[in-house]
């Protein structure tokens, strides 16, 4: 009978690493932009209030510019999903295109990816941003 204890044991220990060996979530899609997301999760953050109108930062969600120009990507928390065409953080933001979005973060240069946690930032997003665009880094808590 110990045996088949140890047995079990085994099976589950190998499909758990199995599930946990592939890889990062893709990043959802809301109406047909991307929703970037950090792939790394942590608790530490910034102490910036970012914010601004939701809406398409080339074929990506992010801040646009009060006066139609370049806006800036958003980089949400890992967890972040979309449900309903609502983004959905972990920490209860929740917000549809079109509508204010408000959070604790910093605002980084694309290239910066030491604070951006990972997060694969599309080239046509990138390029929507412009020379002055930045990424807005939601904390992991929002």
């Amino acid at each position: 009978m110990g045996r088949r204890v140890l047995g079990a044991v085994g099976v589950v220990g190998v499909v758990v690493v199995t599930a946990l060996d592939q890889g990062p979530a893709p990043d959802p899609d809301l109406d047909g932009l991307r929703v970037v997301t950090q792939q790394v999760g942590g608790s530490s953050g910034h102490d910036a209030l970012l914010g601004g109108t939701l809406g398409a930062v080339g074929d990506c969600v992010g801040l646009v510019a009060p006066d139609g120009g370049p806006g800036d990507l958003v980089a949400w928390p890992r967890g972040t999903v979309v449900e309903d065409g609502e983004i959905r953080t972990p920490g209860g933001i929740a917000v549809r295109l079109g509508e204010e979005m408000r959070g604790g973060g910093g605002s980084f240069a694309p290239t910066d990816t030491g604070f951006l946690r990972s997060a694969e930032l599309p080239d046509t997003c990138v390029e929507a941003m412009g020379p002055t665009g930045s990424v807005a880094v939601l904390n992991p808590d929002q």
